[in-house]
């Protein structure tokens, strides 16, 4: 706060003040302070209009939603996914069709060969322990 509030009096007070969180002998020191203070006046009416509008804030619930993000969403994510796999299964096939008929050495082949599926082990470990994350998550079922 400013030099010319009192320093016992804390925003933290204020907001307590506001969120009926006070004892009724704090309350009343905090209003006898308020009454002194232009400074605390001003602080609280910006705390007070400030938790006006953050409670005229509203969440978008489920039911908000519209017809066609809801056809865009059914849509669009498995379209996605099938060119994302697609896309790997296809780089994966002419990378290894490439390997394989590169003239390199085996020692290259077989040490590029084992990075490539220790990539994949390790993704496969991630995918897998999101999934049981996800399969014991309590809160999955909240919506945002």
């Amino acid at each position: 706060m400013s030099s010319n509030t009192p320093a016992k009096v804390t925003r933290e007070d204020l907001m307590r003040l506001l969120d009926g969180e006070v004892t009724p002998e704090e309350r009343d020191a905090l209003e006898s302070l308020l009454e002194g203070s232009s400074e605390l006046r001003r602080e609280i009416a910006l705390f007070r209009s400030m938790k006006e509008d953050f409670q005229g804030l509203a969440l978008v619930t489920e039911g908000d939603v519209s017809v066609w993000g809801r056809i865009r969403s059914r849509i669009t994510r498995p379209i996605g996914w099938i060119l994302t796999v697609t896309g790997v299964v296809a780089w994966l096939g002419y990378g290894i069709w490439a390997l394989v008929r590169s003239p390199s050495a085996i020692v290259v082949k077989l040490a590029t060969g084992a990075v490539g599926i220790g990539i994949l082990v390790l993704l496969a470990h991630v995918i897998w322990d999101r999934y049981r994350e996800y399969r014991n998550d309590p809160y999955r079922h909240v919506h945002q």
